[in-house]
């Protein structure tokens, strides 16, 4: 298929979806837009998405991208409350626990970005977080970066929720898949692409949750999942209306979790070779298309 060329005169802008550990599938998917010569005008993300998104923002080289989160390993950034703190919670039922993992590795390995503020990026950038606080969905385009990113990552109850300007805020991926409508109000763009990682129990049969354990979480995380793809898909159709095209690509890529960190090369080599077929197609960007597996 014709390839897209270099000379492609598309204002065009890039978001990155939430999706537990995705990051390295993002990052695989954020080499093949460069390797097929576009040059985003604009990026926004929402929880792993909002890592990369930074990453993007600020110029980050894809040697330096790889050489930051294939070396990444769990005890990088698990830090666990002591057993003695969570036992004097447990005794006043909980009362005033945020979240097991304190996020201070989080920010340190996210101190690694080029850039501390959003003013330092040379890309306009967006990062969504959900603030508990005021009980709305915000958007960070300014301020500090560190900070927005590890909220935006933070995932409820795994995470202590982080403090920004006073406010308690947790990932941005609770409220919607991807900050599309705020990428849109950025800069003037033709187009928008998405690299959008599913949630995977909205692919499952009907009624699976009934056969799996602890039935009840299932059907919480479940619901959650469809408010937020919901969310989303309204946003997709408000930036459609303005005239805005929307490109959703879905990469082949394996799912990780702190577990299996040991495969995110792998996830990243498979996304970018997914990537780099999809952009690749010319036939791609008929308005409305979406791509994927």
């Amino acid at each position: 298929m014709e390839k897209v060329q270099h000379g492609d005169k598309a204002r065009t802008g890039v978001a990155f979806s939430s999706g537990f550990f995705g990051f390295f599938a993002h990052a695989g998917f954020l080499a093949a837009v460069r390797e097929v010569g576009i040059r985003p005008l604009a990026y926004s993300g929402a929880s792993s998405g909002a890592i990369v998104a930074a990453m993007a923002a600020c110029s980050m080289e894809d040697r330096a991208i790889r050489d930051m989160l294939f070396r990444l390993k769990k005890s990088d950034f698990w830090d666990p409350d002591p057993w003695s703190r969570v036992l004097l919670y447990a005794f006043r039922r909980f009362r005033g626990y945020t979240g097991y993992l304190r996020g201070g590795g989080f920010a340190r390995m996210l101190k690694r970005l080029p850039a501390k503020k959003f003013e330092e990026c040379g890309t306009p950038l967006a990062i969504s977080a959900t603030n508990l606080t005021r009980r709305t969905p915000t958007v960070f385009s300014s301020g500090d970066l560190i900070k927005v990113v590890q909220a935006s990552g933070s995932v409820p109850v795994l995470f202590k929720p982080v403090e920004i300007n006073g406010d308690l805020c947790v990932d941005g991926g609770v409220c919607g898949k991807a900050p599309v409508a705020a990428l849109a109000g950025l800069c003037d763009l033709d187009r928008i692409i998405v690299h959008f990682i599913p949630s995977s129990n909205l692919e499952e049969g009907r009624n699976a949750f009934l056969e799996k354990r602890f039935s009840a979480w299932h059907i919480q995380h479940l619901s959650v999942n469809m408010a937020r793809q919901e969310a989303y898909e309204k946003e997709l159709q408000m930036v459609r209306e303005r005239g805005i095209e929307v490109v959703e690509i879905r990469t082949e890529s394996p799912g990780l979790g702190p577990k299996t960190l040991h495969r995110g090369k792998e996830a990243y080599e498979a996304a970018r070779a997914s990537g780099l077929g999809l952009l690749g197609a010319a036939a791609l960007f008929d308005r409305g298309y979406t791509a994927g597996s």
